[in-house]
Formats: structure tokens, C-alpha cells, sequence
């Protein structure tokens, strides 16, 4: 079994991943988990939308709102009225959507735009 990793405990580190097999043992310290293994100590990705955003922004995962990382290379529509990106360049109402935060639409507008123009080329 392969299991995705980092080498801190924060999970900020590069995400790598560790065949299970080559684990020597697994221990609790402070509360988090730590695989040990010949090459040293590694932390399993605690699933967090903070750890997404840290790791997939270099894939175009922006965060529009407290609740959601987008993938801005799949953004087709933007409704600003409503706060909502759509995934789909003739958006219904029961297209898929994500909500930008009412408080960030006026900076993320510009953005949001941009990446709409480069994905429909």
C-alpha cells in the first residue's frame, strides 16, 4: 500500500509518498502519527482543505471561499451578481457551481475573469 506524506508534522513539506511495505514502525508523538522507516520519519497528509491549498496551488486550485478550493482551470462562467463560478461556458440552473466569497469577489474579479478568457481559448 502506498501512502502520500511529508516530512513535517505540519504537512508543508513536499507531498512524497511511502510504499507501507518499507515501514519499520508506525508511533504516536504529541498526538500525531509518525511512520519510521530506513530513510527516516514521515507524517501521512492529514486531510485538510489548508493542506489542498498549500499543495494544489501550483495545479490552479485557488480558494474563492472559506469552504472550497477551485480548480481555476476548469472555471468557464462567472456570475457576479450571485457570487458563483461555473464549470460550464452556457451555465443552467443546475450546473455545477462554486461560491466565491461576497467579500473577496472585488479582488478576485480581475482573476476570475483572466483565467475564464484562457480557459474558453
Amino acid at each position: 500500500m502506498i501512502q502520500s506524506v511529508t516530512r513535517d508534522r505540519k504537512n508543508e513539506g513536499d507531498v512524497i509518498t511511502v510504499d507501507m511495505a518499507d515501514v519499520n514502525y508506525i508511533q504516536t508523538e504529541d498526538g500525531a502519527v509518525v511512520f519510521y522507516t530506513a530513510q527516516g520519519r514521515f507524517y501521512p497528509l492529514v486531510p485538510s482543505l489548508s493542506m489542498y491549498a498549500n499543495h494544489m496551488e501550483s495545479l490552479g486550485f485557488q480558494r474563492l471561499d472559506r469552504t472550497n478550493l477551485v480548480n481555476m482551470n476548469r472555471v468557464k462562467g462567472f456570475d457576479e451578481k450571485r457570487g458563483l463560478v461555473y464549470f460550464e461556458e452556457k451555465a443552467a440552473s443546475d450546473s455545477q457551481s462554486a461560491i466565491v466569497a461576497f467579500m473577496n469577489i472585488g479582488k478576485l474579479k480581475d482573476m476570475i475573469i483572466n483565467w475564464i478568457v484562457r480557459n474558453l481559448k
